[in-house]
């Protein structure tokens, strides 16, 4: 980290602080649509347009390069008589190409029922150079009413070998209506990842997070047996060590109610994201990895306890967590950084003569998108 990337900015006075703020006419500006009509924006649209502005910034709100982007419009429906799944591809808009060489894409959609036994996939025709395709085509597969609810189905655009984004779909008959419906593609992930994972955590002062991973259920099994033999990995965002359950070994419904301990501050608390990744441990090949659960402690309460169960995804792949996470880990460094130096009293340039002085050090990092800051009252040193 350079010295151009940080900033330091300081209040003499923090009883009377100014928190950073957008112009409301800079708002108006990069909101107003030249073509219409100005509107008068009320507290809560204001609000809106601030996060919007700022999310152009923030690099945990904007997309990251190969994130999946455009959205896809569908429409099913369930033919009783024939037992048969009818499933209309409409169109597509904004599509985005994987390559940075190109921007059109040539984009076909790929349809597979995830539980059926055959698996069989069904594609629609390619559309050539088109970002918004239309395709108005209908996909057919002959479904058994009784195992019809429940039964997911995977939509999948792909653009050559690249896959552009994808959708799952489960069924019921509130989606079998045969209107069409408009779904967001999200990132591709291992849709064979399933279960949940029991943890409990709780807070005790002064600064000890606990921890703990009581169980999972519904594991995938990635043996010869259907069975796995499983682990978790513990991570706490920011400068913590990897930790790790016992192997159990045979069972999708492993039992662990092992406890970790991390030191953190409760002024961090708020910034913090527990990362529980399961894995089936192999003695010579790579473990098999079995899906995160992630816990954020943006909302939660240190003198509570939580205890819940968290579904497992495949969030291996999900940019905008991973800059997340290592956002919290950044200003974590950030604050660390500010109180060794107040204790050091260094640099000169920033601590001298503030014995007597109220105070507001603020330290930012404008390329990890994060802030910092520390006030220094009557010569204490003050978290926020």
């Amino acid at each position: 980290m350079t010295e151009e990337d940080i900033q330091l900015d300081e209040v003499q006075d923090p009883d009377h602080i100014d928190y950073d703020y957008v112009p409301y006419g800079q708002i108006e500006h990069e909101t107003r649509d030249e073509n219409k009509p100005e509107v008068d924006f009320d507290e809560q649209a204001r609000l809106t347009s601030v996060k919007h502005l700022f999310s152009k910034l923030d690099p945990a709100v904007v997309k990251a390069q190969g994130d999946a982007i455009g959205e896809i419009g569908l429409a099913l429906r369930y033919r009783q008589d024939k037992e048969l799944l009818m499933i209309r591809v409409v169109s597509a808009h904004g599509l985005a190409s994987r390559q940075v060489a190109r921007l059109s894409v040539d984009p076909q959609v790929e349809v597979k029922l995830l539980d059926s036994v055959d698996e069989d996939m069904i594609r629609t025709t390619i559309k050539k150079d088109s970002n918004n395709p239309v395709w108005n085509e209908i996909l057919t597969f002959k479904v058994d009413e009784y195992s019809l609810e429940g039964t997911r189905v995977l939509f999948r655009v792909v653009d050559g070998s690249d896959v552009i984004g994808e959708l799952m779909v489960p069924l019921d008959w509130d989606v079998l209506d045969g209107e069409t419906e408009w779904f967001d593609l999200q990132d591709q992930r291992d849709w064979s990842i399933g279960g949940a994972l029991h943890v409990r955590v709780k807070y005790t002062n002064p600064t000890t997070l606990h921890v703990n991973v009581a169980s999972a259920e519904g594991l995938c099994g990635k043996d010869k047996d259907k069975l796995s033999d499983p682990y978790v990995r513990v991570t706490l965002a920011g400068k913590y060590p990897v930790k790790s359950t016992k192997v159990i070994k045979g069972t999708v419904n492993p039992v662990w109610s092992e406890t970790f301990d991390y030191a953190i501050p409760v002024q961090l608390l708020q910034t913090a994201t527990i990362l529980l990744a399961v894995y089936n441990k192999n003695l010579i090949d790579a473990d098999d990895f079995l899906g995160e659960a992630r816990i954020s402690l943006h909302d939660y309460k240190h003198f509570h306890e939580i205890d819940n169960w968290f579904p497992l995804a495949d969030l291996k792949h999900v940019a905008r967590h991973r800059s997340e996470w290592s956002k919290g880990a950044v200003e974590q460094e950030l604050r660390e950084a500010l109180v060794a130096h107040i204790t050091c009293r260094s640099p000169n340039l920033i601590f001298n003569n503030t014995s007597n002085k109220n105070r507001v050090i603020r330290l930012s990092c404008s390329k990890a998108g994060q802030k910092s800051k520390l006030t220094i009252k009557d010569g204490k040193l003050i978290f926020d």
